[in-house]
């Protein structure tokens, strides 16, 4: 059993590292979510994905002087828990002016020391022009983002329900696409779906089955973006991300 549970662990990780976010090109801001937005929260032994979504400007102005942006690079993100890290698209986490790119800060905690509220930071440098000045670097930290995990309850056979089935088929989703998932007892179970920014888009309670169930996604299929879905029953809990072109 322990042997099972340690590739579940490194099978977890594995697809942690494997995923790249997407920006959102809608967005008119310099970054999404807002710190008023927030970031989605996470729960312990539940694999974590938020998005930070940047637009980075074509200019910015510099002591009344319009400077041409040629890039902003992330240098850190600090405050994560100790199993989160983080990505970007591009990989460089060079953004260029007057294009879109995302972070992407993943993680797996297996423990309840983790569990808490973490303030994170992200650390920007401008590299800007202006007509007839030398190149300059201005740095920004966009601050005020916490990522909320909760714990676990001790006692609840997590290792056996970690091997039940939970995925979209198809992801992207089309009209036709549904969540298929598996559930360890019969009763009332959970799906909620968040956009991006980590709003509620949809809070369905229903009757299930222990074994394999559906629910059904084409609602979504009209919408584009990306978005979170969490599935819950007593102490059991998913959650992945799901994206609409």
């Amino acid at each position: 059993m322990k042997r099972i549970f340690t590739l579940l662990v490194l099978l977890s990780f594995m697809s942690l590292g494997y995923s790249q976010c997407e920006p959102d090109t809608t967005q008119t801001e310099l970054y999404t979510p807002t710190e008023s937005e927030g970031l989605p929260p996470g729960e312990v032994t539940i694999p974590y994905e938020a998005i930070i979504s940047l637009n980075v400007p074509v200019d910015t102005t510099i002591l009344n002087i319009t400077a041409t942006v040629d890039s902003m690079v992330l240098i850190d993100v600090t405050g994560l828990p100790p199993s989160f890290s983080y990505d970007c698209n591009p990989p460089s986490c060079s953004f260029p002016g007057g294009e879109f790119g995302c972070i992407l800060v993943s993680g797996l905690a297996l423990d309840n020391s983790e569990a808490g509220s973490w303030d994170i930071e992200a650390e920007f440098v401008f590299y800007a022009k202006a007509p007839g000045f030398p190149a300059t670097t201005l740095p920004y930290t966009l601050t005020g983002y916490t990522i909320e995990l909760d714990s676990v309850a001790v006692g609840i056979p997590e290792i056996d329900t970690r091997n039940l089935e939970f995925f979209i088929d198809p992801n992207p989703i089309t009209k036709n696409a549904k969540l298929q998932f598996e559930l360890p007892q019969n009763g009332l179970y959970n799906v909620k779906v968040y956009s991006l920014l980590g709003a509620e888009v949809a809070n369905h309670t229903l009757q299930g089955s222990k074994g394999r169930n559906y629910f059904a996604l084409g609602d979504f299929s009209d919408r584009s973006g990306v978005y979170f879905v969490s599935l819950k029953q007593a102490n059991y809990s998913r959650s992945m991300r799901f994206v609409v072109r």
